[in-house]
This record gives C-alpha cells, sequence and structure tokens, in this order.
C-alpha cells in the first residue's frame, strides 16, 4: 500500500480539520459575483471598447455564451464530487497524472498570477491620490511595498473561517454592486447616440477586433469556477452550485455590458482629449472612468469609480489567492504532486501553508512584473487553458461512472462537451503569442511536480502514454500561435480568419484523443468507495 499523503478522513474529522460548511447560497453567489467584479470593473469594459469599438459591448453576450457552456461541464464535476481545488482534481481521475498535474500547475498559476495583477492593479489606482505609488505603466517601489502591505492584509482575510471571510465579502461585494449602479445612472445621463454610429461605425476594427474583445473578457468572467473551488466548503452543493454560478453569470452580464454601454454613450472626444473616433485610445487611459468621468464634468462620479475599483480589486485578490490556495492543497492532498505538508489545514478549516506558498509565489511575480498591462494577457490565458480537460473530464466520467449520482446534468454533453473544448482552446489562442509563449513553457515546467508523485505511486507506461495528448495539445498551441494571424500576434502564416478556423478544428481533434485516451486510460481513478471514504482510498488504491 502506498504512502498516504493525507491522515485518513476520520482523523481529521476528530481533529477538526476539515473544511467548514458555512456558505450558503447567496454568500456562494457573492463569492463568484466578488471574484468576477474585481479590477476589471475599472478597465476591462473600457479596453473591450479599445480593441472593438462600440461593438466591444456584443463581446460581453459572446463571452457569456462561451463562458456558459465551460460552466455547465464544471457545475455537474462540482455537484457530483464537491472537491476544494477541484479543477486540479478531476482531470488527474479523468486522464492521469501527466495530464492531471499539467492541467493542476497550469491552473496554479493562472490563479496565482491573477492576485498579483489584481494587486497591480489596485496600486495603480490608489496612485490617483498617491503619485509616487505607480510611473511609467509600473509600480515603484514604493508602490511595491504598498502592494506586499495589501497582499498580507488579503493573507490575514483568507487566515479567517470561511464564515467570516464570506461575511466580508458580502458586505464589500454589495458595495461594489451599487458604487458601478450609482456611476452607470450617472453616465447615463449625458448620454451620446452618434457614439454608436458615427465614428468609424458600430465595428471599427472589424471582426479581428471582437475576437480580441471576446478574448479580453475572460478576465472579466473569470471567476465563474469559485463556487467549484470552494465546493467543500458550501452547504448542500448539489442545490447551491448550480444556482449560484447561474445567477452569478445572468448578474456579471448585466453589469459589464450596461458598463460598456453607459461608457460609449458618455465619451466627449473634445472634452477627454482624445482624437475623434481614436476608440484605440481607449485603452491607453490610465483612468478611464475618472477620464469619462470628468469630460461630462461628473468629477464626483469619478472618484466614485476610483473608490468602487479599490473595493472590487482588494476583495478580488483575496477570493482569488484562497482559491489558488485551495487547488495547491488538493495538489497535495489528493494528486501527491506536492509535499503532503501543503495538505494541512487549519483548526478554522483554512489551507494556511498552501496560502503561504500562493503568497511567495505573488510576491515573486509582484517584483518581477510590477505591471497590469504586462500580467493581464497572460493572467487570462493561463485561466483559460486550464478551463478545457472540463468538458473533457465530465465525458470521461459519464462514459467510466455512468451511476454516479449527479445532482446536475450538463445537457447535450456529446455536443456542448466538444464545444466546449474549443471554446477554451480557442479563447487560450486569442490571447496572442506575447502571452503564450511564456505561459506554455511555465505550464511544462510543471511536469517536473511528478517526482513527488512517483514518491507514492509509480508513474506507469500506460499513465504516459494515455496522457500524451496534453503535451502534444500543449505544443500544437504554441506552435499555431506562432505561425497564426499577425492579429494575435503571430507571424501571419496562417492569416485571419483562417488561422482561427484551423485551429479549432485541430482543438477538436484533441478533444476526441483525449476522450479516447481517458477512456482507455485504467490507472488509478476515483471510484464510488473512494468518494465516500475520503482520500485516503485514493492513497491505498494506487
Amino acid at each position: 500500500m502506498a504512502q498516504q499523503a493525507l491522515p485518513a478522513s476520520k482523523a481529521a474529522a476528530e481533529t477538526g480539520r476539515h473544511y467548514k460548511k458555512d456558505l450558503g447560497l447567496w454568500s456562494v453567489v457573492f463569492l463568484a459575483t466578488g471574484a468576477i467584479l474585481g479590477p476589471a470593473v475599472g478597465f476591462t469594459p473600457v479596453s473591450v471598447l479599445g480593441l472593438a469599438g462600440p461593438a466591444g459591448i456584443f463581446s460581453w453576450v459572446i463571452a457569456f455564451a462561451m463562458i456558459m457552456v465551460l460552466a455547465m461541464s464544471y457545475i455537474e464535476l462540482g455537484t457530483m464530487w464537491p472537491r476544494a481545488g477541484g479543477v486540479a482534481y478531476y482531470p488527474a481521475r479523468a486522464s492521469g497524472p501527466l495530464v492531471g498535474v499539467l492541467n493542476a500547475w497550469g491552473a496554479f498559476i493562472g490563479y496565482s498570477l491573477a492576485v498579483p495583477s489584481i494587486i497591480v492593479a489596485f496600486v495603480e489606482y490608489l496612485s490617483y491620490w498617491f503619485p509616487a505609488l505607480f510611473k511609467n505603466g509600473t509600480l515603484t517601489w514604493l508602490g511595491i511595498l504598498i502592494a506586499f502591505v495589501v497582499l498580507l492584509s488579503m493573507l490575514v482575510i483568507n487566515s479567517l473561517r470561511i464564515r467570516y471571510m464570506g461575511e466580508i465579502n458580502n458586505l464589500l461585494t454589495i458595495l461594489t454592486i451599487l458604487g458601478l449602479v450609482v456611476i452607470m445612472v450617472a453616465l447615463w445621463t449625458h448620454f451620446h447616440a452618434s457614439n454608436f454610429s458615427s465614428f468609424h461605425g458600430l465595428f471599427p476594427a472589424g471582426a479581428s477586433g471582437l475576437l480580441l474583445a471576446v478574448s479580453a473578457t475572460v478576465y472579466g468572467y473569470g471567476g465563474f469556477r469559485q463556487p467549484i473551488d470552494y465546493a467543500e466548503e458550501v452547504r448542500d452543493p448539489g442545490r447551491t452550485i448550480p444556482r449560484a454560478v447561474f445567477l452569478t453569470m445572468f448578474i456579471v452580464l448585466a453589469l459589464f455590458a450596461l458598463e460598456s454601454f453607459a461608457y460609449v454613450g458618455a465619451i466627449n472626444w473634445h472634452a477627454m482629449k482624445l482624437p475623434i473616433g481614436g476608440w484605440t485610445a481607449l485603452s491607453g487611459l490610465q483612468f478611464p472612468f475618472v477620464t469619462v468621468s470628468n469630460g461630462a464634468g461628473l468629477a464626483v462620479i469619478g472618484l466614485m469609480a476610483i473608490v468602487t475599483t479599490l473595493i472590487a480589486s482588494f476583495k478580488d485578490g483575496y477570493i482569488y489567492s484562497g482559491g489558488a490556495a485551495r487547488v495547491g492543497q488538493t495538489m497535495a492532498r489528493y494528486d501527491n504532486y506536492l509535499p503532503p505538508i501543503f495538505a494541512r489545514l487549519t483548526i478554522q478549516g483554512i489551507p494556511m501553508v498552501s496560502l503561504i506558498l500562493v503568497l511567495v509565489v505573488v510576491a515573486i511575480y509582484l517584483i518581477l512584473l510590477p505591471a497590469f498591462s504586462s500580467l493581464f494577457p497572460l493572467v487570462a490565458s493561463a485561466l483559460v487553458l486550464s478551463y478545457a480537460p472540463g468538458p473533457l473530464a465530465c465525458a470521461i466520467f459519464r462514459k467510466r461512472h455512468p451511476n454516479e449520482p449527479r445532482p446536475y446534468r450538463m445537457p447535450l454533453l456529446s455536443v456542448l462537451g466538444p464545444l466546449a473544448f474549443v471554446v477554451a482552446s480557442l479563447m487560450v489562442y486569442w490571447s496572442g503569442w506575447t502571452a503564450i509563449r511564456i505561459l506554455i513553457p511555465s505550464v511544462v515546467v510543471g511536469v517536473l511536480l511528478l517526482g513527488f508523485y512517483r514518491r507514492t505511486r509509480p508513474i506507469t507506461r500506460q499513465d504516459l502514454i494515455y496522457g500524451a495528448w496534453m503535451p502534444a495539445y500543449l505544443g500544437v498551441i504554441a506552435l499555431m500561435s506562432f505561425l497564426g494571424g499577425s492579429a494575435f500576434g503571430g507571424r501571419n502564416v496562417l492569416p485571419f480568419p483562417y488561422d482561427s478556423l484551423i485551429f479549432a478544428v485541430v482543438a477538436l481533434a484533441f478533444y476526441y484523443i483525449g476522450y479516447w485516451s481517458g477512456t482507455h486510460w485504467t490507472g488509478t481513478s476515483i471510484t464510488e468507495d473512494a468518494v465516500a471514504a475520503g482520500p485516503e482510498v485514493l492513497a491505498e488504491t494506487a
């Protein structure tokens, strides 16, 4: 019998060191909504306009439909087997250690990178009153020092029992929503309908601009998976998680789309000192809602936008760092990709050792990449890359565990599953070569974590054969991004839109290769008994 990566679940229960089921429906809704309404509220509704012009409003609707297909697969997984850090759990159970480690490490990187990008955005907005914190598009050393103070305050909140963190988050999320509503209503009082038809029309950047805008909105919607990653702390997850995810997605769709709509209508090119019809100039605004508010003669609303974005960013930071800590805990608890110490929970049910690891990673990236613009594309592509194996794991489990109780079943899985995989793959591709050339090597490095895995379970020839599609998939993403359209930073060997069409077909092929591999892999996998008995059964079946 392999060495156990965790004490038995019975022992954990006796010591009280387990996740606490403190989150009800509205706490989960505000957790997911709070994760989505982060610094994106102050940047992304304007960034999509800079990329696509007024058509950027449609990017929220398109991305909503695309993300919902992905979300449904994770709702099925999260309600069937509620696991903290579930994104690191399901692909490993479905496809083996090679696929599992690459996906888990990719998710950990994505979540961990989200935190410094959030903190940088927080300090950048704070520099509106304290200019010494942010200069020439990057944090100063003083700004980095303040960023570390913010990071430590997030550590304090994450060390609290989840009930108290949830209560703090409920308050801050409600304040964020109220702030956004007031800002939008004020901007609508200075509405210029001509901005939607004049100045190069509705689609000034064409289809490629719209696709780039859709890719940018991923950062806005990225928090939909938080209910799944906090699933072990949710009361009645089979009922709560589906309701929470669907409610959250409709709430944020309305807020983001209306925010972009209000911004377009309120633009006064002359008063904002921008070239008339210069949509791309919007992406260069440091405080876009302050600029548009001042241009409309609403200086107080500009200040409210600063405060709202600061609140939104702060809460987003501790939500994502908590999610990353739970992914790290699962990598040690179930997957054995990290040493057992990272699986430990405090008496309050907090993965503190894993949380400290996250904060160390965040601190390093704050020093190396102290600019939001340098982190944003990498974060977006890393998060979406970890989405892709979800619908694949869902399909594999339907085949291998058909009788497992599923409180929520993704409809039309045979059609929507492949579509969701292709959607996630395309979103990675649309994030551009600049991000992908850093992301793919960063994810592949995660293979080294198999060294910890081998200490408790052997890596078999079958594990490598049936998991080989994942590194091949990552390699093809990098190659096609390099050769793809110039709109996405490639060499334009495959110009737009043919690059996206070809890539979609290739991604679809990888879905079926991954499905065939997962259904033929017969290594250690989750069983009904193991679900009931806890993590020690997983160790014993190795």
